[in-house]
């Protein structure tokens, strides 16, 4: 065969080989997902709640006006219900999309909906940094301020960002993207768990929850817990 008579042979080849090779990759990381996800779940099915949640100190939170205060598992009991998020600020993509998510859950729990006999419900979203090399508490507090006034920020020293992540079975493990110390994202877990007014992890949702279904699932799941507690003033008193 000629050389014009192979050219098109071996560029069908090499297109060929690359369309393998995205495909490898995307799902390479679709299983990469599937195994974050199910580490929180095998943690929930097999150990039961008390498995998830637990104590943790030693974090600093950012208000909203800036001003930093001690933080630790003590600050989730007896001040409403929470929704806990672990990521980091140097996330391109996921940890705002989940945020945001998360924001807009709190807006609708916030408003309620009478025609479903939904009344309001007031959480506070707690973004926990899992990079503390980089997410000051200054970058954590602007950070948080662009999806929710509520929204508070936590950071720490490292190995309380470590108690804290242990005690809700997140993984977390970074991730190089360069050769600089600073070049790298953090793989984690990308969980958003649903914390009482007395404190105690109630249950959790992964990723593939909307901003509906979320916002659904939490007010039936305070709505049982409240029932089985005589309601948020009587589980903050007991």
């Amino acid at each position: 065969p000629t050389p014009s008579a192979r050219g098109p042979v071996s560029w069908l080849s090499l297109a060929l080989t690359a369309a393998t090779g995205a495909g490898l990759v995307v799902w390479y990381d679709h299983l990469k997902s599937q195994k974050v996800q199910g580490i929180a779940a095998a943690g929930a099915a097999t150990a039961g709640a008390a498995a998830i949640g637990g104590p943790f100190a030693g974090l600093v939170k950012v208000g909203k006006d800036g001003a930093t205060s001690p933080f630790s598992s003590d600050d989730l009991a007896g001040a409403g219900w929470h929704l806990l998020y672990f990521g980091f600020t140097h996330c391109p993509d996921v940890c705002p999309d989940e945020l945001e998510k998360v924001a807009a859950a709190v807006d609708a729990l916030a408003a309620g909906d009478k025609k479903k006999g939904k009344p309001p419900l007031a959480l506070t979203p707690v973004f926990i940094s899992l990079d503390p090399a980089r997410d000051t508490p200054a970058q954590v507090g602007a950070y948080v301020k662009e999806f929710h006034p509520s929204m508070l920020g936590v950071t720490g020293p490292e190995e309380a960002v470590k108690a804290a992540a242990r005690a809700y079975r997140v993984y977390h493990a970074r991730a190089p993207t360069g050769p600089e110390p600073g070049d790298y994202l953090i793989d984690h877990s990308i969980i958003t768990y649903l914390v009482s007014p007395d404190g105690r992890f109630v249950t959790f949702f992964g990723k593939q929850v909307d901003v509906q279904g979320l916002a659904a699932a939490v007010w039936e799941r305070a709505a049982e817990w409240e029932k089985e507690h005589g309601g948020v003033a009587a589980a903050m008193r007991a």
